[in-house]
């Protein structure tokens, strides 16, 4: 099963959310494991203000995707992006 969460995170990395993986409990550690590591590379990519972070689960595994758009440019998306997955 495949499904996306779009979420606007602010500044401050704050997101609200509530995943249940009754399948898997290593999907919650590995989410939470990106939401720690979310702010980090949204400072390391030049993202000053809100920004747009998509949540994607994919059967065990969790990756989480820096959207392009208002103040965020397609470059610091990319940036971002690269972070996340190192």
């Amino acid at each position: 099963m495949t499904f996306k969460a779009f979420t606007l995170v602010l500044v401050t990395g704050t997101l609200t959310a509530c995943v249940s993986s009754g399948e898997n409990s290593s999907v919650n550690s590995e989410w939470k494991v990106l939401n720690s590591k979310r702010p980090q590379c949204a400072k390391a990519a030049g993202i000053t203000g809100p920004y747009s972070a998509t949540t994607e689960y994919y059967g065990g595994s969790v990756v989480q995707v820096f959207e392009p758009g208002p103040g965020v440019s397609g470059a610091q998306a990319a940036k971002a992006n690269a972070c996340m997955k190192a």
